[in-house]
């Protein structure tokens, strides 16, 4: 489930490349908005999504596939 970045929301605070835990975003630093630099790393925790205090970060739902749990 790739992660998706709405750059019109996007603030650039870095919150969501900082709790990444697999490292899958990176930032665009003369845009100040982060993007999704590493999306098949993604391991549908949504802490970014959670994370992101301007609502800008979305999980795109794929059909057919199990979300990744750690137990």
């Amino acid at each position: 489930m790739p992660p998706i970045v709405n750059r019109a929301r996007c603030d650039g605070c870095g919150i969501c490349v900082f709790e990444c835990g697999v490292h899958v975003f990176g930032m665009i630093l003369d845009k100040d908005v982060a993007y999704p630099a590493n999306p098949k790393a993604c391991v549908d925790c949504f802490i970014c999504e959670v994370a992101c205090p301007e609502d800008a970060i979305r999980i795109k739902v794929v059909k057919g596939r199990e979300a990744t749990f750690w137990y």
